[in-house]
């Protein structure tokens, strides 16, 4: 057993420890949550012509917004999954030694008023709170048997509520940012149970069923593929040809967003490991973050 490397109560080296607990605590989402919310804010104030100093206080909010959706997603997450991180990804927090799944509970339900606070203050509080609630019910709540249909439900509201959450923190939701809201969630959950592969040891050490425990790895890596290879088509047609941008500018992100998509459909055919895998789902995560990142630049 790990010993916990206890950093003392000097302010300075509390902050540090934190800092790297932290780190540690979210490196493997910072690509599907820390850069969306602060691009999905730009593609916002884009659209509605936010400039100078008002983008900037704008930009700056919604950077304690983003962390504290990642930071209660993970702490609450990684407290009940500390047997598989041990075995899937020891670089974690708990796998290190560096707490326990007391602490990162802790650590979420102090940060969770903080959470409402900041929401309230920025007139979110309602995506907040629907995310505060998806949280505790997908992590805290449903059991490791239940995770074969609440995972996929819990991580469409969760992306609805993330990318609502930082278009509202500008202005009104239009047409316009449902548009762009609901093909983002739904065209990047539909391939999300490709992260299931991945971690089949781990899922099965905490009672859980996954699709790729059920059907095999074959029929999941074919459905991402086909996901990921339409994903480009799907969104040109949909969000990029439709924006006020030039043709160039949307060329540009047409071939940024195919180059990455087509990449994940290409490896996770052809090169068939675990390591392979975990590159090709961090792909697919900061092909979502590229794919709101073009809001910014096309609206």
């Amino acid at each position: 057993m790990v010993r916990l490397r206890a950093p003392g109560w000097h302010p300075l080296r509390r902050a540090r420890f934190e800092a790297e607990l932290t780190r540690k605590l979210i490196v493997d989402n910072a690509g599907a949550a820390f850069l969306p919310g602060l691009a999905f804010t730009a593609a916002a104030c884009a659209h509605y012509g936010v400039t100078g100093w008002p983008l900037v206080w704008t930009i700056a909010t919604s950077l304690p917004l983003t962390f504290l959706y990642i930071y209660v997603f993970d702490t609450s997450n990684q407290a009940t999954g500390a047997d598989e991180d041990r075995i899937n990804k020891p670089h974690r927090p708990i796998p290190l030694g560096l707490t326990t799944p007391h602490g990162l509970l802790r650590r979420f339900w102090s940060a969770a008023p903080l959470y409402l606070l900041l929401g309230w203050l920025t007139g979110t509080l309602a995506w907040v709170a629907l995310w505060l609630v998806d949280v505790i019910g997908l992590n805290l709540v449903a059991t490791p048997r239940h995770y074969l249909w609440t995972k996929p439900i819990g991580m469409f509201v969760g992306t609805i509520a993330q990318l609502a959450c930082f278009w509202q923190l500008v202005g009104p939701i239009d047409a316009t940012g449902w548009t762009w809201i609901l093909v983002l969630a739904i065209g990047f959950n539909l391939p999300l149970r490709y992260e299931d592969v991945r971690d089949i040891d781990g899922d099965r050490t905490r009672g859980r069923v996954t699709l790729p425990m059920l059907i095999g790895h074959w029929p999941i890596r074919l459905w991402f593929a086909v996901v990921m290879a339409a994903i480009p088509v799907v969104l040109h047609v949909m969000l990029f040809a439709p924006s006020p941008a030039p043709t160039p500018v949307v060329l540009a992100c047409d071939a940024v967003i195919a180059a990455m998509s087509w990449t994940c459909t290409a490896t996770s055919l052809l090169v068939r490991t675990n390591t392979t895998d975990r590159r090709s789902y961090m792909l697919y995560t900061f092909t979502y973050a590229a794919s709101v990142t073009c809001g910014a630049i096309l609206l």
